[in-house]
């Protein structure tokens, strides 16, 4: 991979094409789950991590994808203890949904998602709320510092008109 060269922008690299949704669309569904496999356990190469006590020596089921810790005992699967925890979607989709809620430069409603992803829209909507769920989680332990810069930003809301009648006065 190569790195970001001085003054481009992050998104022109070839670093930021690590999940791109064409790659994603192309996975099988065995596919997929190897390449969130890979994304959830990063640290440790791909290889899974008990969620419960942090145990990294485990047994695989060969049958249905779910790992079994040695030390605990518990049984759980890829995306035991994120927020896809109780997911009815394939593991195709959710990384589709993450590739494009995370390539959009301006963000992307449920609506738009709900239609690439041909999915109901309450199904889109939840999504985009755990997708912007676990940002939030993540930005919220960290703290900016030095000289930040910002491309854009929306600050504030509506400001009301100041009223014609002033106080003290009377209505006749």
């Amino acid at each position: 991979m190569s790195r970001k060269q001085p003054g481009q922008h992050f998104l022109l690299s070839t670093g930021a094409r690590t999940l791109s949704l064409a790659k994603v669309l192309r996975m099988s569904e065995g596919a997929a789950w190897e390449a969130f496999k890979a994304l959830r356990w990063s640290a440790t190469g791909g290889d899974p991590v008990c969620p419960k006590c942090g145990c990294v020596a485990v047994y695989t089921y060969t049958a249905r994808k779910l790992f079994k810790c040695k030390a605990c005992g518990s049984q759980f699967s890829v995306t035991s203890g994120t927020i896809f925890a109780s997911r009815k979607l394939p593991i195709r989709d959710i990384l589709a949904a993450i590739a494009i809620f995370v390539n959009g430069a301006k963000g992307h409603s449920a609506l738009q998602l709900s239609r690439d992803l041909d999915v109901q829209y309450k199904t889109a909507f939840v999504m985009t709320h755990k997708l912007r769920e676990a940002l939030g989680a993540e930005q919220a332990v960290q703290e900016l510092s030095g000289t930040v810069e910002v491309d854009g930003a929306y600050f504030g809301g509506y400001v009301s008109r100041p009223t014609a009648r002033k106080i003290g006065s009377t209505v006749a």
